[in-house]
């Protein structure tokens, strides 16, 4: 007999609930000291319910890492390289991403983790690099065509955007404001300085 909607909601949410819980506990205490138990425990369901959803731990803690991701990246390639007016896209783009890696906390923890670890989390580390990848191409680009209009310092492209991303890490994982805090927008005419406005 198959599920009705509700079940299947239901099931959606209790999955969504222990995928949030172990994001916070693999940020907290790492891969090695959390366990399956622990996030069961955290997500109020039993311990054989997160095995509903997830093989292994291998799969839940590489699933709290990715899929995350997925939202987020849609969020942070939201700008447009070839814009008319790249000095204004390029302070639109900067803001977005100080305001968003302002919520980032425990997630970015964990993505330091792997990152750190990327030879024993080979496969999370794939996709977060491919991230990358694709988050410096595109910033490159908004970089080129404010050099091509004469509106930002020639540099290196690519050296500018690793710069950039460093900078947004670095901001999270240093800080211990709250992303309502005002202090954040702040950083963003520092981090727009890295791309070499020229009469700033």
């Amino acid at each position: 007999m198959p599920l009705s909607e509700e079940q299947v909601l239901k099931m959606k949410q209790k999955r969504e609930t222990i995928l949030q819980q172990a994001v916070l506990l693999f940020a907290e205490h790492g891969y090695d000291d959390t366990t399956i138990a622990k996030v069961a425990k955290a997500s109020g369901v039993s311990f054989g319910s997160v095995f509903t959803y997830f093989e292994n731990k291998d799969q839940l803690f590489h699933a709290a890492v990715t899929e995350p991701l997925q939202e987020h990246s849609v969020k942070l390639l939201d700008f447009d390289p070839q814009a008319s007016e790249p000095l204004l896209e390029l302070e639109r783009m900067v803001t977005n991403h100080i305001k968003r890696f302002a919520t980032f906390d425990s997630y970015l923890r964990l993505v330091v983790q792997v990152v750190g670890y990327y030879n024993r989390f080979a496969h999370s580390f794939a996709e977060l690099d491919a991230f990358h990848n694709t988050f410096r191409t595109k910033i490159a680009e908004l970089l080129i065509n404010g050099q091509e209009k004469g509106l930002l310092h020639v540099q290196d492209p690519k050296y500018v955007a690793t710069a950039y991303m460093s900078l947004l890490i670095g901001l999270r994982v240093n800080l211990t404001d709250g992303p309502q805090s005002n202090m954040w927008e702040k950083f963003v005419p520092v981090a727009i300085q890295l791309f070499g406005p020229k009469n700033r």
